[in-house]
Parts: C-alpha cells; sequence; structure tokens
C-alpha cells in the first residue's frame, strides 16, 4: 500500500470517528440535558428539522436551537436517543451522515418507544471540528404521537415544536 493511500485511509478513518462522535455527544447532552453540550454539536448556522408523512418543522440557527434543546429539556425529560447503523460519506471539509433512531421515553408507569426512524444529517469541518449543518429527524409514523397512551407524554413538545417551529 502507497505512503499516500495509507495517509488517505488513517484520515478518513479518523474523521469518521470524529463524526460518529458528534453524533454520541449529540445523544448524550439531549439525554443528560445538558444544552450547551448539545449546542456545541452544531454550527453557528445549524439546522434541525423534524420530518413526518408530508410535514416539516424546522429550527435554524443557534437561537432557535437553543429554544428547542430547552423546549425538549423541560417537556420530554426522561429520553433516551439510541442510534445505529451508521453511514457515513466524507469529501474534503463535508460530510453526510444516516443512521437509525430509536427513542425511549422512560416514565414512572412504563418504558415507551416514543420515536422510530433515521437520521439523515450533512456536517462541515469548521476550524477542526466536525459541526452539524442541517439534521433531519424522519419520523416513521408520526401518527403514534397521537395514540392516547403516547400522546399524553407527547403533546405538550408538539404543540411547542409546531407554534416554535418554521413550518417549511
Amino acid at each position: 500500500m502507497s505512503e499516500k493511500k495509507k495517509m488517505s485511509d488513517d484520515s478518513f478513518l479518523l474523521d469518521r470517528l470524529e463524526i460518529e462522535d458528534v453524533f454520541s455527544r449529540y445523544a448524550h447532552a439531549a439525554d443528560e440535558y445538558d444544552a450547551a453540550e448539545w449546542l456545541k454539536c452544531f454550527s453557528d448556522e445549524g439546522v434541525f428539522e423534524v420530518s413526518t408523512e408530508g410535514n416539516r418543522i424546522q429550527f435554524s440557527g443557534k437561537p432557535a436551537l437553543k429554544k428547542f434543546i430547552d423546549a425538549h429539556i423541560r417537556l420530554l425529560p426522561g429520553t433516551r436517543h439510541v442510534q445505529t447503523n451508521h453511514l457515513v460519506s466524507i469529501e474534503g471539509d463535508r460530510a453526510a451522515h444516516l443512521c437509525t433512531l430509536s427513542g425511549m421515553l422512560s416514565r414512572p408507569e412504563k418504558v415507551y418507544i416514543f420515536i422510530s426512524g433515521t437520521y439523515e444529517s450533512d456536517l462541515e469541518k469548521i476550524e477542526g471540528e466536525w459541526k452539524i449543518k442541517h439534521r433531519i429527524v424522519h419520523v416513521d409514523n408520526g401518527a403514534n404521537f397521537i395514540d392516547e397512551e403516547l400522546a399524553q407524554h407527547i403533546k405538550p413538545f408538539m404543540e411547542w415544536m409546531t407554534k416554535n417551529g418554521t413550518i417549511v
């Protein structure tokens, strides 16, 4: 193997691990109520978007992202975000990432599966660090949010998102 190819492979592997770490920090920060750490995962103009059944809501830029994570922490405590099946494509200082998402919501009476779907993300390396530019959560079945048993826990957050996000 040529030295150039080995360096290229090493660089790709390091970038891939750093990208996966961004998403691990993202999930742990949300689940541990650390808004500041969650925000560090995004670029200044970063976008978080929820897409389900043809409906899309966006939160763009750090001020909107801060409001989103604060509402998530306040209105939807007890979450666990699990991300698997990571696919990463890297071209220079830009990357695309896709993974499977499942989310659990812990309540005294039981643990609910509150979300399943995929995350689709675009990243950029900014001053040596990978940052999320645009992250979309594609929700498999948003109709589950209105199921009576789960709705009592999810409805306040869904109403907040509808009122405070940008519908696209």
